[in-house]
């Protein structure tokens, strides 16, 4: 039989464990709260540019830009003084967004799984992973993948400029010729009760993405739909990436969320069988001492 003592003992961990999921639930219920208002906020500027995108897309059939076709520069890459050397594969950059911190369930592996399927699919190709996250960086180290750039702790402090930053360097890649594609691996948010990890393409920009049909009257541009769909198209690319961003780590925090209310349950199930452990173990206790009692008692009689 476990003694009084050490049950007494662990009801009292288990006690504490289950206020610092609590406290961790809280947390990030409230982090998800203003990543919600963030969110809201961008929603009406992020439609408004997709469909002025759409539009100035469907009047420049002749005209497509860049950022638009799949293998703009033909798989070439251009040195400087030098005619264009073809290479023999595709390079495709994919930014895996992940968490720096453990304690959010299945959030990580199910990414992991998704950016195997993607390294499957994509085998011709020459992948270079942009992991970002310490927890999703040492899973994927875990399956010996080779990792191009990690980037630690880049949610602290998370601004739309930082964000932006990292997307307009991989956009310069792209218009130099150095990468053919990029994709983004990350979980997306839908609403708090579905979330989902999925792959998406930013450059080029499908146009799958976008309406090819025409959504407004026509206006007279000036100076013309090509020049000024070249200035909108990196502020959609932006808009895109700083959405993925926030997807991202909504759906991180609600992972969070899910697996600290969960332990917090199974804290309070170990609770209350320790605690029908320790009353049988006492009541057991107090039996046997009143058993003896009574035979001390009847030896003492009889002698």
């Amino acid at each position: 039989m476990i003694p009084l003592r050490d049950i007494r003992r662990r009801i009292r961990s288990v006690e504490k464990i289950s206020q610092i999921t609590k406290a961790m639930k809280t947390v990030a219920a409230i982090r998800l709260m203003k990543l919600q208002n963030q969110v809201l906020k961008q929603k009406p500027y992020a439609t408004k540019i997709r469909e002025i995108v759409s539009d100035l897309v469907a009047r420049t059939p002749q005209n497509i830009h860049p950022m638009l076709l799949s293998g703009h520069h033909s798989q070439t890459e251009i040195n400087e003084g030098d005619l264009p050397k073809t290479r023999n594969k595709r390079i495709i950059v994919a930014i895996v967004l992940g968490s720096d911190r453990g304690l959010c369930g299945s959030f990580n592996h199910n990414l992991v799984i998704e950016v195997q399927k993607f390294l499957q699919v994509n085998k011709d190709s020459e992948v270079k992973l942009v992991v970002i996250g310490k927890r999703v960086r040492d899973l994927i180290r875990m399956k010996k993948q080779p990792i191009f750039q990690e980037k630690i702790n880049f949610y602290h402090d998370m601004t739309f400029d930082k964000v932006v930053k990292l997307a307009q360097h991989f956009l310069r890649e792209y218009m130099q010729g150095g990468i053919d594609e990029m994709v983004a691996i990350y979980t997306e948010f839908r609403t708090t009760a579905k979330q989902k990890v999925t792959t998406q393409q930013l450059l080029p920009i499908g146009l799958k993405q976008v309406s090819t049909e025409p959504l407004f009257p026509a206006y007279i541009y000036e100076p013309d739909a090509f020049t000024i769909l070249d200035s909108i198209l990196p502020m959609y690319y932006n808009r895109e990436v700083w959405r993925i961003f926030l997807e991202s780590t909504a759906s991180e925090h609600i992972a969070r969320m899910i697996a600290m209310d969960m332990a917090t349950i199974n804290a309070e199930e170990m609770i209350d069988e320790l605690t029908l452990s320790y009353n049988k173990a006492r009541q057991e206790s107090i039996t046997r001492e009143l058993s003896e009692i009574s035979t001390a008692a009847e030896t003492f009689r009889a002698g």
